[in-house]
């Protein structure tokens, strides 16, 4: 049996039929948008190691020649001292601090030193007489009584043992020539003996103590005119003192 259809509603279906593809197509996705690539984070480049502050400059060998000369002029014009002026002549003027205090027994002490060692004079000495800095005896004068100095002898350190402007002693030894040489870098005192780091230098021993000389006292002179005689039932101060004039008489004559 044959449908008919009206020629509208072929239309229709017609319509349909060619619209249907248009409305069941969804429409096309976009691609997703791609973020551009995030550039690696930029690394700053490793710093320098500091650099190391450069030592401290060290005289001209010129310089410091010049300067151990004129030490050893100032100590050969006192006349006293010749025997260490002799000693730092032959010295590496390389091996002096660049500001030194330099502590100089006189020729006397030295060679009474010498005497009194069993062999050779203690090579350790001549450090032990350095202290490096440079102290004027201005400078020495600021210190107490017990203050010690540092010395190019390791652990060993020179003692103040008396800080009077009068009687400046250092290990026991008067300073008999003050500000003997005196620059800007470099002093140098004279000292009356040779300075004994065994006795005084190290901080674990105590230092001696000062020995003090007492010169014997003379009796007085006897009374005028008493002569050893009697004077009512005494004797006179002349008679009784005579045999202390005897026993001192041969105390000090052989």
């Amino acid at each position: 049996m044959a449908i008919s259809l009206s020629p509208l509603l072929l239309l229709l279906l017609l319509l349909l039929l060619l619209l249907l593809p248009s409305i069941t197509a969804s429409p096309p996705v976009p691609p997703p948008e791609v973020s551009p690539p995030v550039p690696p984070p930029e690394v700053s480049p490793p710093l320098p190691p500091p650099e190391a502050s450069p030592p401290m400059p060290s005289p001209p060998p010129r310089e410091q020649q010049q300067q151990l000369n004129n030490i050893i002029d100032a100590l050969i014009g006192t006349s006293d001292f010749g025997g260490w002026a002799d000693l730092l002549s032959s010295l590496d003027p390389s091996t002096l601090p660049m500001t030194a205090t330099l502590f100089i027994p006189s020729d006397e002490a030295t060679a009474a030193a010498a005497a009194a060692a069993t062999s050779t004079l203690n090579p350790m000495i001549f450090p032990y007489h350095i202290v490096p800095q440079r102290l004027a005896f201005s400078d020495l004068q600021r210190f107490n009584t017990g203050f010690r100095l540092p010395t190019l002898l390791p652990t060993m350190s020179i003692l103040i043992t008396n800080n009077t402007p009068s009687n400046f002693t250092v290990d026991g030894s008067s300073i008999t020539h003050p500000d003997l040489y005196l620059v800007s870098g470099v002093s140098v005192h004279g000292v009356a003996s040779v300075l004994d780091y065994s006795l005084y230098g190290s901080e674990a021993s105590p230092p001696p103590p000062e020995v003090v000389t007492v010169q014997p006292t003379l009796p007085p002179p006897p009374p005028p005119s008493m002569g050893g005689e009697t004077w009512g039932h005494r004797k006179s101060d002349a008679a009784c003192l005579a045999p202390t004039f005897l026993s001192l008489f041969r105390l000090f004559v052989p």
